[in-house]
């Protein structure tokens, strides 16, 4: 689980039940033509979940150099925990364990705009992990509290979010902290901390969700899942495990069903926490909190896994979340402890997947908590 999250989750129990309500939503989403436009440009967006701050920070990326976008960083009305972008680009929604989430149209320009008239999308539970399906048509989160898993249809116009099963899909654990969706989008991978990794079904068509029953246990008793990725020809499940600190890959089979490949699992620094695969589907880089490093990978024959040249590369404080940006050259890390908040990695092409520093930036004042990080797609 993400530490940061948990120490706001024990002052907000109070506040946030299991219950879910949905406030009346405005059709404007906000900015002057009452929805997101999209963006073409590559923008990046980094959480700050100190609660001093309650901000979303945002940056245009060129040449793998930083800018801050118009008016970032944004405001939050809640201290973030979890974002998602819509594939369009239209709009980025934020969540926070305090109970709500909230939805920001993007421009042309990557500036931010609160919508839905600053009212949140929803009350009343706390997410802590969310991923939107290849459509853009339903987010799937998961509760930090309920142990549930919950599906919304997302409005393409507007943003606004249509629950669709408000009892939500029961989870074996509370102790969720990442979730993946295949790309096909059948398929949805939520790890649960000393819980393992669960996974449900989703039908595309109607956005019903429902356990699968198969439930993947840690490697050794109390250790941690803490992430999942899958690989963009939907083949493999990469998932980072503390206690033996090591990346475990699984083969996806027909029917979600999974198996663990030869060699698995392959160690990685200490604290292995973030994994994402690139959009080749070539490399996996995980990042490691407690030695504040990513290890880095490439994918051979049946998933296993080889430590890239110059692996594990050099982060900021304890590496929390990573994104591959548009343009799918580079890699950017959101440090929780700061030095720096926000770093880019230039993906190597004259040494395959080799990370190469190329930039760095606050998100705001410090300490920002730097938690979660998107990127346009």
């Amino acid at each position: 689980m993400r530490f940061a999250r948990w120490v706001l989750l024990a002052g907000l129990l109070a506040l946030s039940g299991c219950g879910k309500f949905f406030p009346p939503l405005s059709q404007s989403s906000g900015g002057s033509s009452g929805g997101g436009t999209g963006s073409t440009g590559n923008y990046l967006y980094v959480a700050n979940s100190n609660p001093n701050l309650n901000t979303v920070a945002g940056f245009s990326l060129a040449s793998g150099a930083l800018t801050n976008t118009n008016g970032s960083p944004y405001a939050s009305p809640l201290t973030p925990t979890c974002m998602a972008m819509t594939p369009s680009d239209s709009f980025l929604y934020v969540g926070s364990t305090a109970g709500a989430m909230y939805v920001y149209s993007v421009g042309s320009d990557g500036a931010l705009t609160l919508g839905n008239g600053g009212s949140p999308v929803f009350t009343g539970n706390s997410p802590i992990a969310m991923a939107i399906d290849p459509t853009g048509e339903w987010m799937i989160w998961v509760s930090a509290f309920s142990g549930e898993a919950y599906v919304e249809q997302i409005n393409a116009t507007t943003g606004a979010l249509a629950n669709v099963n408000s009892a939500g899909v029961g989870l074996t654990s509370t102790s969720a902290s990442g979730l993946a969706i295949t790309p096909n989008g059948q398929y949805v991978y939520v790890a649960l901390g000393t819980g393992g990794v669960e996974t449900l079904s989703l039908n595309a068509s109607t956005g019903a969700l429902a356990a699968v029953n198969t439930v993947l246990a840690p490697k050794q008793n109390l250790d941690a899942d803490r992430e999942v990725a899958v690989s963009p020809n939907g083949q493999y499940l990469f998932v980072t495990e503390t206690g033996i600190n090591a990346v475990r890959v699984f083969s996806i089979g027909s029917n979600g069903t999974l198996s663990e490949v030869s060699g698995s699992p392959f160690k990685t620094g200490l604290g292995p926490a973030a994994v994402l695969v690139d959009s080749t589907g070539s490399y996996v880089y995980v990042a490691n909190r407690t030695d504040n490093t990513i290890s880095a990978f490439s994918i051979g024959t049946g998933g296993a896994l080889t430590a890239i040249t110059g692996s594990p590369f050099s982060t900021g404080t304890t590496p929390e979340a990573l994104a591959e940006d548009k343009t799918k050259g580079y890699l950017e890390v959101a440090n929780e402890g700061g030095s720096p908040d926000l770093q880019v990695f230039q993906i190597s092409t004259t040494t395959p997947g080799v990370l190469v520093s190329t930039a760095t930036s606050s998100t705001g004042t410090a300490p920002t908590q730097a938690i979660a990080i998107v990127s346009t797609q």
